[in-house]
């Protein structure tokens, strides 16, 4: 009769427990390595997000001068040509042409 401690193929149960320690340690590092390059890609990530919001934030900011600048210029223009005489077009007499009296 067989031992009650080992199979069909003569291994014992500590070899069985064994194999699964040590593919269950192997997991572990896997994961680990896994989780080391999962974290430096994110950190790659938030920094090239960061640079992307400086950027933006860079670009809102000349946006905004450069419609600060815009605005004066349209506020001196229609200076400009809210103090010019105006100039009508003469009058025909003829309220086909120009106007009437």
């Amino acid at each position: 009769m067989a031992d009650a401690h080992t199979n069909s193929n003569g291994q014992n149960g500590t070899a069985r427990w064994a194999g699964v320690v040590v593919t269950v340690v192997l997991a572990a590092g896997a994961m680990t390595i896994q989780w080391g390059v999962v974290t430096t890609k994110l950190q790659q990530v938030e920094k090239r997000l960061d640079e992307f919001i400086g950027e933006a934030r860079s670009i809102r900011a000349q946006y905004a001068e450069m419609e600060r600048k815009i605005w004066f210029l349209e506020g001196k223009l229609s200076g400009l040509t809210s103090n010019a005489p105006r100039q009508t077009m003469p009058s025909t007499g003829s309220p086909l042409i120009g106007g009437g009296p």
